[in-house]
């Protein structure tokens, strides 16, 4: 009799074990685990945290009327009517007189590679093409496109001709074509 309550009592133990302790051990396991992978999203989680606080104090050491020149160079958005203003205001300075404005849509327009900035692509970079006409002295547009060259805002002449209107007169008539980048 002693031998069979033996015999029952480690089965039970045995049964006790599988039903009871086993289910448990393995629940325990799975949460060691996914405390393992929380861990390691917690740390990458600090680390980006610590990179972030870096870029945003290197970002606030940046001189604001630097980054303002930079926003002017590469704006955010085509700024088309700003654009054209700069360009009827260069032209008015150097004596000339913007004509015939045609821009091409932007929302058309495709990207230009990375010619604009390192690592920049061609979905990052947004390009503006504004044609125009100026009417005025070869001089003065020799200073209009001088002007331009040395604007803050990027901006590449793709094309040039002139027409002579009189012979007799110093004005000749100009078609200009622009080229501007913004990011997208």
């Amino acid at each position: 009799m002693r031998l069979i309550l033996s015999i029952l009592m480690l089965v039970a133990a045995i049964a006790g074990f599988a039903v009871f302790i086993v289910p448990h051990y393995n629940n325990i396991s799975a949460l060691r685990a996914q405390e393992a992978d929380y861990q390691t999203v917690l740390t990458n989680a600090h680390q980006l945290k610590q990179e972030s606080n870096a870029l945003v104090t290197k970002y606030n050491s940046f001189d604001p009327i630097q980054l303002g020149e930079l926003q002017t160079m590469l704006p955010s958005n085509p700024e088309n009517m700003k654009l054209i203003l700069a360009l009827q205001n260069v032209a008015s300075q150097n004596g000339m007189v913007l004509q015939n404005v045609k821009i091409d849509d932007p929302t058309n327009s495709q990207g230009s590679g990375s010619s604009g900035r390192p690592g920049a692509t061609s979905s990052d970079l947004g390009t503006l093409t504004i044609n125009f006409s100026l009417a005025g002295p070869y001089d003065s547009f020799t200073s209009f496109i001088k002007t331009i060259e040395r604007s803050l805002r990027m901006l590449e002449i793709t094309n040039i001709s002139f027409a002579v209107s009189d012979p007799k007169s110093q004005n000749y008539q100009y078609t200009v074509s622009v080229k501007t980048y913004w990011l997208k």
